[in-house]
């Protein structure tokens, strides 16, 4: 019996459940929405809004979280916030999201930043919390 080897990627498109669940409840995401749903599909905006300063002041996320969120954001082509940033310069920035874009010429959606599965426990888990804290 041969095994083969697993193709290795350079660095997973997702970002891990866990990480995802301390930005929908930092302190920016209330800039976004305030529905989950909404947050978790804005996970890219609402890490660009926080410094790494912040994001490492946030409980549960250490420097290879930060170092995470920061290779994940590179790979979708954004960046954390810079120290001298303001949060309204940030904003926009944002521009139109490509879902807009594809949904008005039949296209499918954007690519998925947090996993289906990972997104759909993240939902559950949060079902009874209030997130307009």
């Amino acid at each position: 019996m041969t095994k083969s080897a697993a193709v290795e990627q350079p660095m997973d498109s997702y970002l891990p459940e866990r990480i995802a669940t301390i930005l929908v409840g930092s302190q920016h995401a209330g800039l976004i929405s305030r529905e989950p749903a909404t947050r978790i599909d804005y996970l890219l905006e609402i890490a660009s809004l926080h410094t790494r300063n912040e994001l490492l002041r946030q409980p549960g996320l250490g420097r290879l979280g930060v170092q995470r969120i920061e290779k994940w954001m590179r790979l979708h082509g954004r960046r954390l916030r810079r120290n001298e940033e303001s949060l309204d310069s940030v904003i926009c920035r944002f521009g139109f999201r490509q879902a807009f874009a594809d949904a008005r010429t039949g296209r499918a959606g954007p690519v998925l930043v947090i996993s289906p599965e990972s997104r759909d426990k993240l939902l559950r888990g949060l079902g009874s919390y209030d997130m307009r804290a």
